[in-house]
């Protein structure tokens, strides 16, 4: 691994789309300034607020680790900069760290989607599914 910064600084407008549903996950993104929105069902008539990314967090990961496309939308809520990882450092990187760390994270990673599934699930169902 190189001695070059691993990320890039990008700025985002408010209400601007950083990526899309069903986009492929090419990069990690940590929030440096700003505000960002977690949305699902962007592709249908109920869209909705999975959760609000705060300066620090990180975000996109989930698709990138799993290898396969977004399925939520982050919009820019106000004027943002992220710091962007691109796939294949964010890789490298892990796959250089402890093997149990990296156990670890993957265990996390499929736990929190799951719970993220869930939780898109009960937002999408009919009002009064699944209660008695």
């Amino acid at each position: 691994m190189s001695d070059k910064p691993i990320f890039k600084k990008k700025k985002f407008a408010a209400n601007q789309t950083i990526f899309d549903e069903r986009s492929p996950a090419e990069w990690v993104y940590i929030l440096s300034s700003g505000a960002v929105e977690i949305r699902v069902g962007t592709l249908s008539d109920n869209p909705t607020t999975l959760t609000t990314i705060k300066v620090g967090d990180v975000f996109g990961e989930l698709a990138l680790l799993e290898g396969r496309p977004h399925r939520a939308e982050a919009v820019a809520t106000e004027p943002t900069e992220v710091l962007e990882v691109p796939r294949q450092e964010f890789i490298d990187r892990l796959n250089a760290s402890d093997p149990v760390m990296k156990t670890v994270v993957n265990h996390l990673v499929r736990r929190l989607q799951e719970m993220t599934d869930e939780l898109a699930e009960r937002e999408h169902a009919p009002q009064g599914a699944g209660t008695n």
